[in-house]
Order: C-alpha cells, then sequence, then structure tokens
C-alpha cells in the first residue's frame, strides 16, 4: 500500500511537472508573440537591423536554443564571450524542458489512462489546487515587482552574471526588452493555472460521475 502511495505520489509529479514543460515550450516557440513587440516597440530599428533581418536574427537564436544539433549561434548581430556562454546555458536548460516532456508525455497518459479506469480522477485535485496556490503566490510576488522577481529568477537558474547584458558588446538585448520578456510570463502563468483548472474541473467531474 506504501509502494503504491509512493508511486501515486511520483506520477502526480511527473505529470504536473510534464504540464510545466509543455507550457514553457508552448511559450518559447510562440514566435508571433515576439513579433508583436518587434512591429510595436519598433525593435528592428533599435538594433538597426531591417524587420525580416531582426527576425531571421530571432529565429537563429531560437533554432540554436531548441536543437542539440545547431551548436553554432548565427546571428547578424555581434555577441561577447559572455553573451555566448549565456545563451549556451539557456540552451542547457532548453533541452532539460525537452527532455522532461519527451520522458513525462508517455508516463503522463498512462498515469492518466490508469486513473481514469481506476475511477480516481478525483484524487489530483488537491495536488492540482495546491499547486494552483503556488503559482498564483508566484504571480502576485510577480505583480508586485517584475524587474526584481526577473533578476531573482536568474540568480536561481544561473550559477554566473553571464545573464547581465552590455548592449554595446550584446546589442540582442536591446531587442529583447523587459515587456517581452514579461508578456512571456504572463502567457506561461496563463497556460498552466488554466491547466490546472481543467486538472480541477476533470477531478471533480470524474467525482460526481462516480458518486
Amino acid at each position: 500500500m506504501i509502494s503504491r502511495s509512493k508511486g501515486q505520489l511520483f506520477l502526480n509529479g511527473v505529470l504536473f511537472l510534464t504540464i510545466f514543460a509543455l507550457c514553457i515550450a508552448l511559450v518559447i516557440n510562440f514566435q508571433p508573440l515576439y513579433y508583436f513587440f518587434v512591429d510595436q516597440q519598433h525593435l528592428a530599428q533599435t538594433v538597426s537591423l531591417t524587420r525580416k533581418g531582426l527576425i531571421t536574427d530571432y529565429q537563429h537564436l531560437l533554432n540554436y536554443l531548441n536543437f542539440p544539433w545547431v551548436h553554432k549561434l548565427d546571428m547578424t548581430l555581434p555577441s561577447s564571450a559572455n553573451g555566448l556562454q549565456h545563451f549556451a546555458d539557456v540552451k542547457r536548460l532548453f533541452l532539460v524542458d525537452y527532455f522532461v516532456m519527451i520522458v513525462g508525455v508517455p508516463l503522463s497518459v498512462y498515469h492518466l489512462h490508469r486513473l481514469k479506469k481506476q475511477q480516481m480522477l478525483w484524487t489530483l485535485i488537491a495536488p492540482a489546487q495546491i499547486t494552483l496556490t503556488g503559482m498564483i503566490f508566484l504571480l502576485v510576488l510577480m505583480s508586485i515587482s517584475f524587474q526584481q522577481f526577473f533578476v531573482i529568477f536568474h540568480k536561481i537558474l544561473f550559477r554566473n552574471n553571464d545573464w547581465v547584458f552590455d548592449p554595446l558588446k550584446d546589442p540582442i538585448i536591446d531587442a529583447l526588452p523587459d515587456e517581452f520578456f514579461l508578456a512571456c510570463f504572463v502567457l506561461f502563468f496563463i497556460l498552466f493555472i488554466a491547466a490546472m483548472l481543467a486538472v480541477i474541473f476533470i477531478g471533480k467531474k470524474s467525482l460526481k460521475t462516480h458518486k
């Protein structure tokens, strides 16, 4: 019974971590969000590129970050050694996220199928509510001061200061404004909170069905 309970907790953790990773991947690759800021803030002019040139650089950056077989960051805009190191650090995090997705999706599907078969989808309600509460707490903290939240976020994920860019050496930072990153975080929170609400709804619906 104890081992079964531990297995349930483990698979619950895999499920929520997989949802987390999926939301991150969706935000990372939702390029229209960046295109909006390119036009709204005239970012191409800021870094002295054409709109097409900046978007091409952004796509090259995403290709480098997303694909393990792309080993070199090839952009028109220059990059310092520290800037390149930061992007290499980000690339490792992206690949970890994709690894979690690849491993987690089949395990999560198996877990959900088994819970449905055993009429135990309701057991996801409590962990989803706890996770939702924690996520809303983080959202509140971010809304108080995004700048401070963003700095703490980087200090937790990175063990160096390479993420502090000098616009003269790494002009790409001028094409990635804080407002864009704020929008990315907001989109992530929306997706993840919606996913948790969906899990809670499915769990409650299952509970009513099998009463």
